[in-house]
């Protein structure tokens, strides 16, 4: 079958396959284009990003008066999370065409996102979010970046004469190559069932996401990372590893198939706690001062590290019976013998750190069941069932960090917000404190702690969170011009891949903002390379 030139074929809707066919289409008058997604709407698993995008000397960033970072630096940042995995011209392109991206989102789409966090892993401040609307109501960046673009495609689609097509709830089968090998099209069902047709144009995209989303049902999970097999996850049931099995199909190499993150902060719902599929806690909640506590009402961990940091330190930690007894309904539901986690932790946010965050985000999370509020120290204590004296010890002493008077035994440099509020009104005797009692475990400094702490009438807000599957490292082998490659490195030609489909680049643990970000610079590029290698006959 030959090619029909000027038509690019994208497979995955989310927000790399929406990006891609909007840049392919805008790249000429003459290119068509066609999104197959098994899904009855755009979006896939982007539409529930919660952290934001990031982007390095952007215009939010020279607003708040980030000065300290760089291309380099968030390269540098990047690579380290990697461990040694990633390929370092992905990097390279994903940082430097970071401004380029978040402006894309901010002007042609007039998104707002003007809220900055520094997460876990990141030396400076560079993950966008949008803020609540004016009456408190949050603004979920990944909704509000992926429901933009989807609405534009339906748009542009009805105005199109043909030259945008979106076929919604239709599963792409297997790849068509010609005899010479190069990738023509797609053999589509049109609905669960239904005929099969063929799409034939210039160049196909793969855009299908990642394979976290079918929990004990994961062929592609069980054969490459069987040991966060059973584990519950953060994703659509449709993350399946379909563009895995197309690309494959047609000699397409793997990379990096056995690094998969788990995400350190999934909420138990208080409402469905055995539930399998879990609410991600959005790493902004740490961003912003969020803390993570055990058991005892101890820390354990630098909030702010990398992701499988964070993960491995809670399984380390957490991993036992008393989290579930302090919530009634975990203990109920689990009566039936099903587990609402492996590992649970709390997460608490002084009031500092919840205006920070953002209220109406919260209040959406407390609607949910997935957040409480406590109105005082000790009503939060009494919630999570911790010693008082332990709980006021350990805020007091991450306090004495946050104002600069000890240093933090985790290892912890950048402190959104303190934990007490009574602590900066009494900030002379913390240092007086600190000055006298050098062994950060003395009892007088606990006798002092619970003392202030019992005075402290902020507001708390907490929930139980714990590690779920969240996102695919690995996936089809591809270079920085997103031609997907065969084992020996050589391309496939007309075949092209974007986000998390694709490997290589994150290597061993991806930062968070990254994939929103790859989602749109690799999208984008994929779109712009397919379309004028679409234009070729041969």
């Amino acid at each position: 079958m030959e090619p029909i030139p000027n038509k690019v074929i994208i497979v995955g809707g989310g927000l790399a396959g929406m990006s891609a066919a909007i840049q392919a289409y805008l790249s000429s008058t003459e290119v068509a284009v066609e999104i197959i997604d098994k899904e009855a709407r755009l979006g896939g698993n982007s539409s529930k990003a919660s952290s934001g995008i990031n982007g390095v000397n952007t215009k939010t960033q020279k607003e708040v008066g980030v000065t300290n970072d760089s291309v380099e630096l968030f390269v540098s940042d990047t690579l380290k999370s990697g461990k040694g995995l990633s390929k370092e011209e992905l990097v390279k392109k994903l940082v430097t065409d970071s401004t380029e991206a978040v402006t894309w989102l901010q002007n042609y789409f007039n998104l707002d996102l003007n809220v900055l966090a520094q997460l876990g892993g990141h030396s400076a401040k560079r993950t966008h979010r949008r803020p609540d609307l004016p009456d408190g109501r949050p603004q979920p960046v990944g909704w509000g970046i992926t429901s933009t673009l989807s609405n534009w495609l339906a748009e542009e689609s009805k105005k199109s004469n043909g030259r945008l097509v979106l076929h919604l709830g239709a599963k792409a089968k297997s790849l068509i190559a010609n005899p010479s090998g190069r990738v023509v099209g797609v053999e589509v069902e049109e609905s669960q069932g239904g005929d099969q047709k063929k799409i034939v144009g210039g160049a196909v995209i793969l855009a299908t996401g990642g394979f976290c989303g079918e929990g004990l049902n994961s062929v592609l999970l069980k054969k490459y990372a069987p040991r966060h097999y059973g584990l519950p996850t953060t994703n659509g049931a449709f993350a399946t590893g379909d563009g895995i099995f197309l690309g494959q199909a047609v000699g397409a190499g793997l990379v990096d198939m056995e690094q998969v993150q788990v995400h350190p902060t999934g909420f138990v719902s208080m409402k469905d706690p055995t539930n399998n599929t879990k609410f991600l806690a959005a790493e902004a909640l740490r961003g912003e001062g969020g803390i993570l506590l055990n058991k005892m009402g101890q820390r354990f961990i630098n909030e702010l590290a990398t992701r499988d940091a964070v993960t491995d330190a809670i399984f380390k930690n957490c991993s036992d019976e008393k989290t579930r007894a302090v919530v009634e309904g975990v203990r109920k539901a689990e009566e039936s013998g099903k587990k609402a986690y492996q590992a649970g932790a709390f997460l608490v946010l002084s009031e500092s750190a919840a205006a920070r965050f953002g209220a109406g985000s919260l209040g959406f999370y407390a609607k949910m069941g997935l957040m409480n509020k406590a109105e005082s120290f000790n009503a939060l204590a009494s919630a999570i069932g911790a010693d008082e004296r332990v709980l006021a010890g350990e805020f007091l002493r991450y306090d004495a960090a946050f104002h600069g008077i000890t240093s933090e035994k985790y290892g912890k440099t950048v402190f959104p917000s303190p934990m007490l509020k009574v602590s900066a009104e009494n900030k002379n005797k913390l240092v007086e404190l600190f000055s006298a009692h050098e062994s950060s475990s003395s009892t007088e400094i606990e006798d002092e702690a619970i003392k202030l702490a019992s005075g402290d009438k902020s507001t708390f807000y907490w929930g139980i969170i714990t590690p779920s599957l969240h996102y695919t490292m690995g996936g089809l082998l591809f270079n920085s011009n997103t031609q997907v490659l065969k084992e020996d490195g050589s391309p496939i030609s007309g075949l092209y891949a974007a986000g998390e489909v694709t490997g290589g680049l994150h290597g061993a643990n991806r930062l968070g903002g990254n994939s929103l970000l790859e989602c749109v610079v690799y999208g984008s590029e994929a779109g712009k390379q397919a379309a004028v290698f679409s234009k070729s006959k041969i």
